[in-house]
């Protein structure tokens, strides 16, 4: 076992519980540098007093990932399995609700150990790799999983870290396969899955209560859902009495998807009571206030970064702009619910920016709810853990 030194900051913030580490965060990244994937090693401070054990595992947010401060922890099957029954104990409520077949079952880091997730689909499993250092301990993810007292069926994969061309980022690796699509339900609302077949798989868990939200808040409203993909907030606000709902995304597949999770909630899927709009977002912006169309409830939950034909947008530089818009198209006496999840833009930030936003519409604003990650996300300190900020806007002249 090999001994490395941080600086002083670094070893502060291990410290204080944070666990990625970044390569510029050794006295001496080029004794480092060209670790394998997948090492583990003891850090230290600069006075060689032990600060913890990491594993290698390079990947967008870092170098490794501190996964014990005891220098008696063994790195080992039994210790991730020690990780894993702590998080099945966790999510206990979530494995018993009837209601409830889809989560995020563990959670990287804020479980303990960073460089991966694993998502539960009423018995099948979806694993996420960020690194090669974590997929490097993939059979003993595997023996844990398939050991458990969960009854898995079957586990899928997807690598998210760069891979040759002789390997397939998505696919089925063992037990049964999931029929195409898979139902699962969240809060008795009903989703279809399809495991194995893209990068995301048509739900984010993590939005799970602020479906619900607006679920509760729906009744007898007119509900625009922006960058909706499967019109999931869409499906909920129908669910919740909406008078209407408008969804739209530019992405072509988004309108198949859309209509089939409407059509399993026994939802009309006309233009008068569910329309599906497959174009630009922007545009369609641009649209509605050329038209004087506006909304008793606005949902938008854009990527950190997208690029149309027309238009360039990131979260970090362009989201006053959206919000200042998206207030604008907003009913005095409504909703407008602000999502983004760049682990890089602050809560403090983005609340910030979205009043500024409400000022430059014209319009008054008060922000009267805000959401994080759930119960099935535990979240270490380290910044980029927290990443999803949801606001909630009371709109008026």
């Amino acid at each position: 076992m090999k001994y490395f030194y941080l600086k002083d900051f670094a070893s502060q913030r291990i410290q204080a519980g944070e666990q990625l580490i970044k390569l510029e965060d050794f006295e001496d990244p080029d004794n480092i540098k060209d670790a394998p994937e997948g090492m583990i090693i003891f850090i230290t401070d600069r006075n060689h007093s032990f600060k913890g054990q990491a594993f290698i595992g390079r990947q967008n947010k870092g170098f490794a990932w501190v996964f014990s401060l005891n220098l008696e922890d063994l790195w080992s099957k039994e210790l991730f399995s020690i990780y894993f029954q702590e998080a099945i104990e966790h999510r206990q409520s979530l494995i018993d609700d009837p209601t409830t077949t889809g989560f995020r079952l563990f959670n990287g880091e804020g479980d303990g150990l960073g460089g991966l997730s694993i998502d539960w689909y009423d018995h099948f499993i979806q694993i996420n790799w960020y690194s090669k250092g974590a997929f490097k301990y993939r059979d003993w993810w595997l023996e844990i999983l398939l050991e458990s007292p969960l009854e898995v069926i079957g586990i899928y994969e997807t690598k998210r870290f760069p891979i040759d061309d002789s390997e397939k980022a998505i696919k089925h690796v063992t037990g049964k396969e999931a029929p195409q699509p898979l139902i699962i339900k969240e809060q008795n609302r009903k989703y279809a899955i399809y495991l194995g077949q893209d990068w995301m798989t048509g739900l984010f868990f993590d939005q799970r209560e602020v479906r619900k939200y607006i679920q509760e808040q729906a009744h007898g409203l007119s509900v625009l859902n922006l960058f909706s993909y499967t019109a999931a907030f869409s499906i909920a606000a129908s669910l919740g009495g909406a008078s209407n709902t408008v969804s739209v995304d530019v992405a072509n597949r988004s309108l198949e998807l859309s209509k089939e999770n409407f059509l399993i909630n026994k939802l009309d899927t006309d233009n008068l009571s569910n329309e599906i709009r497959i174009m630009d977002v922007f545009d369609y912006i641009d649209y509605a206030k050329r038209s004087s169309k506006d909304f008793d409830m606005v949902v938008c939950d854009p990527p950190s970064f997208a690029r149309t034909k027309r238009y360039v947008f990131s979260a970090l530089t362009d989201y006053i702009t959206l919000a200042k818009n998206l207030f604008q198209i907003t009913k005095s006496g409504g909703l407008c619910v602000l999502s983004t999840n760049h682990s890089a833009y602050s809560k403090d930030k983005f609340i910030e920016d979205m009043n500024e936003a409400g000022r430059l519409s014209g319009k008054k604003v008060q922000l009267i709810q805000s959401f994080g990650l759930p119960e099935d996300y535990p979240s270490s300190v380290d910044s980029t853990s927290q990443y999803l900020k949801v606001l909630v806007y009371y709109c008026s002249e």
